[in-house]
């Protein structure tokens, strides 16, 4: 019985730990706007839901790989 070695890509791993990171960070900046527009508009609904949505498509895409699923390479 055999083992078979699978290659690593380490060049596409540390651009998708980079997409990741970079992910994240944009996260977290938006979420600290969404913290200083809540607290500062007495109506916040409006004025956040386009940081929801744009948090929302970055966790599906980046993170949950949704865009995936309607390309040709799966």
């Amino acid at each position: 019985m055999t083992i078979d070695q699978v290659a690593i890509d380490d060049e596409a791993i540390r651009k998708a730990t980079l997409k990741g990171v970079i992910a994240a960070l944009i996260l977290a900046v938006l979420t600290v706007i969404e913290y200083f527009v809540a607290t500062s508009v007495t109506n916040p609904l409006l004025p956040l839901l386009p940081f929801v949505a744009l948090k929302g498509w970055i966790i599906l895409d980046v993170f949950m790989h949704v865009r995936a699923l309607w390309s040709d390479d799966h």
